[in-house]
């Protein structure tokens, strides 16, 4: 059997890959300020969950390894030092600000890119270290700002009663902790650029976004900035009725 012919795995196959899955974190912060986009208190973040294919054993696991190489199972695929093909089905990339130290939050997000600069809106110099007042209410759970700029999903596993609201919860539980509030700026990234201009696609499609986002607790704030309060329940409450559906296929 070629790989390039190969059937992709149906759903249910897939979703019996989810135990296999790893949750990667790779971040990266600058040790002194050289300019705005180095401050030491803005941390860049590309978390993913990746598939580790099978040890190439035997003809069944060769067989699955092709499958699971089909268009669409994975976003990308590496070899490792150890000589074994990981796949990556989902990413989602970000900036952490650190309230209590930051200096020039404004000029932190405007030196980066025009998506990030659209994270202004969280924040207010009247409010309680730069927090929008409105939200001020968030830092009694910490001081960290978490700003979601791109989240993707493979296309196979989309359609599988939430997979990648499932890796979001599960991710954030790791990067919350310290949070005093995570925020995302829902959006079709999938549409390509020069067909953005059709008004009535762009905007079935960010409604479908923005129900994904407020599934997770997360609720809109200004200007299309979603915002999760991790001191409220809603989030927790949203990951824990995600891993009870999920339960059949994590155990």
């Amino acid at each position: 059997m070629s790989i390039m012919t190969a059937a992709a795995p149906a759903g249910a196959d897939l979703l019996a890959c989810l135990p296999r899955l790893r949750l990667r974190f790779d971040s990266d912060a600058s040790l002194v300020a050289i300019g705005a986009e180095d401050d030491p208190a803005t941390l860049e973040w590309e978390w993913s969950a990746v598939l580790p294919l099978w040890e190439p054993d035997d003809e069944e696991a060769v067989a699955d390894n092709e499958q699971l190489l089909a268009p669409g199972i994975s976003l990308s695929q590496r070899s490792t030092d150890a000589d074994q093909t990981e796949l990556t089905v989902f990413a989602m990339s970000g900036l952490t600000l650190d309230l209590w130290r930051i200096s020039r939050i404004y000029d932190s997000l405007d030196s980066r890119s025009a998506d990030y600069e659209h994270f202004a809106r969280l924040f207010d110099r009247s409010g309680d270290l730069g927090l929008h007042p409105d939200l001020g209410d968030c830092l009694v759970t910490g001081t960290h700002v978490v700003l979601i700029d791109r989240a993707a999903i493979a296309p196979a596993w989309r359609g599988l009663g939430g997979v990648g609201r499932l890796l979001i919860a599960r991710l954030l539980r790791w990067a919350i902790g310290s949070a005093a509030l995570v925020a995302t700026h829902p959006y079709p990234i999938d549409i390509p650029l020069d067909e953005r201009d059709d008004e009535a696609r762009v905007a079935r499609q960010k409604a479908v976004v923005q129900r994904t986002w407020q599934s997770l607790g997360f609720e809109p704030f200004r200007e299309d900035v979603w915002v999760m309060k991790p001191h409220l329940r809603a989030h927790e409450d949203a990951a824990k009725r995600l891993d009870e559906a999920f339960e059949p296929y994590l155990l």
